[in-house]
């Protein structure tokens, strides 16, 4: 990561990220910050195994609520349900600022946290798919002030052309076109019309990315 102001780890668990960033060299502030006692202690037991401890600042808070803005311009949230990054980014206007850069890896829900940046005016310049245990997990890259347009298709996978893996980006396209054809298919055998706009969302998605693929 380029130097900079400062950088931090919510929701930072063992403090992989932190530390790494501490035994890199990175000159900027570098925070880790944890709701919870338990893996915020654990973060500081990583941090003294690489005896980094001093370089690292552990702050146990809701989100980034402790955190001040003019000691950071990168923002770290990974490991956690896109609903909850959204939640987190939405109570901390301050981030809403080109100055920022927000790095992001939702485990679930990524279409939420697509649809959020989009919706709030967030630049979305690149994505990264790391595949790992049978897995694909989604990293996104956004910035304030700037439009992304994307598909109801897109709001899923991320657009083509941002990605910088295209053959992890294939295969998460067959594993999308093959859970919204599950999808759809169960929602055909239903014969009461409760699940008719829902299948024709999903229909329309599916079809968006099978003209992607």
């Amino acid at each position: 990561m380029e130097a900079g102001r400062g950088v931090i780890d919510v929701g930072t668990d063992h403090g992989y990220f932190p530390v790494w960033m501490a035994s890199h060299g990175y000159k900027g502030n570098i925070i880790a910050s944890d709701i919870n006692a338990a893996p915020l202690k654990k973060a500081m037991d990583t941090a003294m195994k690489a005896g980094v401890e001093d370089k690292i600042q552990f702050q146990q808070c809701d989100g980034l609520e402790n955190c001040r803005p003019d000691s950071v311009d990168t923002i770290v949230i990974a490991g956690m349900g896109g609903e909850l990054i959204c939640r987190i980014l939405d109570r901390a206007e301050w981030c809403m600022d080109r100055r920022y850069k927000l790095i992001l890896q939702p485990m679930t829900k990524s279409q939420v946290l697509r649809y959020w940046l989009v919706n709030n005016e967030f630049e979305i310049s690149s994505e990264e798919l790391i595949y790992e245990g049978g897995t694909i997990y989604q990293l996104m890259v956004a910035r304030f002030g700037g439009i992304t347009k994307l598909s109801e298709a897109e709001l899923f996978i991320g657009k083509k052309e941002l990605c910088m893996d295209p053959e992890l980006y294939e295969m998460q396209m067959k594993n999308y076109i093959e859970r919204f054809e599950a999808a759809v298919a169960g929602m055909e055998k239903d014969r009461s019309g409760k699940t008719r706009p829902a299948y024709e969302l999903y229909t329309n998605i599916l079809n968006q990315l099978k003209e992607m693929g």
